[in-house]
């Protein structure tokens, strides 16, 4: 029986010892995320979702912590808004907010004779809504995540304080023409855009204290950019 339960004291011990291990290697990726530009973190299925939709090139830097509006957890980036949606019929999720949509940017559709034909491989017309995406917003578009990131065309390209823009369900794209070719095409500060309009509290956007086990990030090149 001695031998016995010393063997199980062992055994326990062993297992303790390896379990702990594994929980303080965890992999990088898994820890909150602390960006010292704007002295916010994200963590958790925000992160996630954060990576997935491209993190600092596609939403740019969180600008708030994670809080409640309207009932609903959210965060803010620079061209983005997450919320959470737990009660989500196929189990929680994060989604990227509609802030094209809510910030009242959608206009009526397309007269039908104003609809690219089929054959026009230079756009692309979304019947859902009654909009096209032509040229290098076209070309943004495919390129940095589509539909998933951008949601649908809400507007024909029109000029708004003096650019040339294109307004979709989630954010608006801004054409530059005396910039090179590659980054002719830019996304609105959105997230923030949004957060103005709203005329929310300023004290959301001030920095808050890294969490101890958080992995700080001083620049674009690091990780999660």
């Amino acid at each position: 029986m001695t031998g016995n339960l010393v063997g199980w004291l062992i055994g326990a011990t062993i297992l303790v010892i390896t379990y702990t291990g594994c929980s303080a290697t965890q992999p990088v990726s898994w820890l909150p995320r602390c960006y010292a530009a704007t002295g916010h973190t994200v963590g958790g299925d925000f992160l996630r979702t954060f990576d997935a939709m491209g993190g600092l090139r596609s939403l740019g830097y969180p600008i708030t912590q994670p809080f409640v509006q309207e009932g609903r957890l959210v965060q803010y980036f620079e061209s983005a808004r997450l919320e959470d949606h737990p009660d989500n019929p196929g189990g929680g999720i994060v989604k990227l907010s509609m802030l094209g949509e809510s910030l009242g940017r959608r206009r009526p559709p397309l007269d039908t004779r104003g609809v690219p034909p089929a054959s026009d491989h230079t756009s692309r017309y979304y019947p859902e809504l009654g909009h096209a995406i032509s040229g290098e917003f076209l070309a943004f578009f495919d390129a940095n995540g589509g539909l998933d990131r951008f949601g649908l065309p809400i507007a024909e390209p029109l000029v708004a304080d003096g650019r040339l823009v294109q307004d979709f369900q989630r954010v608006r794209l801004i054409w530059h023409a005396r910039a090179d070719g590659g980054e002719r095409v830019t996304l609105e500060r959105s997230g923030h855009a949004y957060f103005e309009w709203q005329g929310l509290d300023e004290t959301l956007l001030a920095p808050a204290a890294c969490p101890p086990d958080a992995q700080v990030v001083q620049g674009i090149g690091e990780t999660g950019a």
